[in-house]
């Protein structure tokens, strides 16, 4: 593992990686163009979030004695708390409609957020041997063969029993779930143990079909259990994959963990919610996060929630992320490649720096790429360069002084911000323009005469004051819902007129 100090040569060489695998691997789907041609109106009524039942599963959690399930976290860490987190899909799709893929991040207001491994792994504490040994996508064969070395099936039977659906190869759970059900019954509970992570790899880490474990999560638990190699990374790739994806499309359907994607969102939207989380160490935070009440929201109320905030009191560092270096470039890059079981996308720690209780500085635009493709393009040119980037990992120690930024950076920000100024919304709720125009003229009207009128009695005066007040109040009320309707639109690729803008 390389070190953040680099020797000249391997800073040249990070650079020309940098240029042939971004110039060249990513012309399948270059995002800068997906921008130059505008992204399309998001239509959240096609976005689609479908989750697995997760009944036999849980089932089979709460059939294991205490001591197996506590060696079953110490093996595979708390990914079995994720059955129990009650998703809020609004929530899901209220973030999408301001998933930024020019940049990878959500942004809204003044603010560039993304999940990062760090805070992924601060949740699942999923234990691995070396932070760079990593899920790779090695081309494979003949999965059945590993799924018969992992829950001892026979190998004729495994072969048989593998089924497709779409482009997708797998096992249906219900088959699986009868050899989990086997080894509780027989108290089998080393098996049984495998079997349960890998229908949560399979039915929550890395979803597929409904009901299908597809060969890909087979592939990822294997390495896990064989090799311990870090899954983080894959996870992560395949949220800010299918988050690009939908937003690119304007519809689709959002499959990753939706469940730590949703904790995720939590933790920084609802900081009143979790804000004792940081007053109980002595529990990892998912098993609080899963106990909180999060009152139900619409996609509406949830907008409204993301547009409230700005940079100064946006919930930026998580007290329970742990102390460790944190992973800022792979490849001597300022981005970090991620490999996922349907494809390779990045993402740049640079662009949110705030996260990691550091200042954040302008990145290095001339630099700075953003761009993925899909397994399916055989793009293995690109994909061998990913894999030699994580040989070359770059660190960097946490901050002890807190979230800041510089001032080059906020005249950057602000001049993205300034490029698509809200005042294109300005016909987006005719009706809406309406009010605030008449509630204009009725506060003039209440001006004049409390001004003019100075021979009435002193209670008329009263009176037009506290009308005046009144009328203060509701338009700034007014002007505060137009605002918000305005960042939704904006959020969506929506303007007035019938033109469509793309997140800058």
């Amino acid at each position: 593992m390389a070190s953040s100090s680099q020797s000249a040569e391997e800073v040249r060489n990070a650079k020309l990686w940098s240029k042939s695998a971004h110039s060249r691997v990513f012309s399948q789907n270059d995002v800068s163009k997906a921008h130059a041609s505008l992204l399309p109106s998001l239509d959240l009524n096609k976005i689609e979030v479908r989750m697995n039942s997760l009944e036999g599963l849980s089932n089979g959690w709460r059939s294991l004695p205490d001591q197996v399930k506590a060696r079953f976290e110490e093996k595979y860490g708390r990914i079995a708390t994720l059955m129990r987190v009650k998703v809020q899909i609004p929530a899901l799709k209220a973030m999408l409609s301001v998933w930024n893929p020019k940049y990878g991040a959500f942004s809204f207001n003044d603010i560039d957020t993304v999940p990062t491994m760090e805070e992924y792994q601060a949740l699942l504490g999923i234990p691995y041997s070396t932070q760079n040994q990593i899920y790779l996508h090695l081309e494979h064969r003949q999965t059945w063969k590993r799924l018969t070395h992992l829950l001892g099936i026979p190998s004729e039977e495994a072969k048989s029993k593998e089924t497709v659906k779409g482009n997708t190869h797998g096992w249906y759970w219900t088959y699986l779930q009868k050899w989990l059900d086997q080894y509780l019954q027989e108290k089998q509970w080393g098996q049984a143990s495998v079997a349960l992570a890998l229908g949560i790899y399979g039915l929550i880490l890395f979803p597929g079909p409904l009901g299908i474990i597809t060969c890909s999560a087979v592939e990822v638990f294997w390495t896990v259990e064989r090799q311990e190699i870090n899954p983080i990374p894959a996870i992560l790739a395949e949220t800010l994959l299918t988050l690009t994806y939908c937003r690119q499309q304007g519809k689709g359907s959002i499959k990753c963990c939706s469940q730590l994607l949703y904790l995720w969102i939590i933790s920084h939207m609802c900081p009143v919610e979790t804000k004792g989380l940081t007053w109980y160490l002595d529990q990892p935070p998912i098993e609080r996060m899963t106990r909180l009440v999060i009152s139900p929201k619409n996609e509406q109320q949830w907008w409204e929630r993301i547009l409230s905030f700005n940079s100064h009191d946006y919930c930026w560092r998580k007290l329970w992320t742990s102390g460790q270096p944190v992973l800022i470039g792979t490849g001597g890059n300022q981005s970090v490649s991620l490999i996922g079981v349907t494809g390779y996308t990045s993402y740049t720690p640079a662009l949110v720096m705030r996260q990691f209780g550091s200042t954040q500085s302008m990145i290095n635009i001339e630099e700075y790429h953003q761009g993925h493709f899909y397994h399916e393009l055989k793009e293995e040119e690109g994909l061998k360069l990913a894999r030699k980037s994580w040989e070359n990992i770059t660190l960097m120690e946490r901050s002890p002084k807190g979230p800041s930024a510089s001032g080059d950076y906020l005249k950057w920000r602000a001049d993205r911000d300034r490029e698509h100024s809200t005042t294109e919304f300005e016909d987006s709720n005719p009706r809406q323009n309406v009010l605030l125009e008449e509630a204009d003229n009725r506060l003039l009207d209440s001006l004049q005469k409390a001004n003019t009128e100075n021979s009435q009695p002193q209670e008329q005066i009263k009176q037009l004051e506290d009308q005046q007040q009144k009328l203060k109040r509701k338009v700034r009320r007014l002007k505060e819902e137009a605002r918000a309707e305005r960042m939704g639109r904006r959020a969506r690729g929506i303007v007035g007129k019938g033109k469509r803008l793309s997140p800058s």
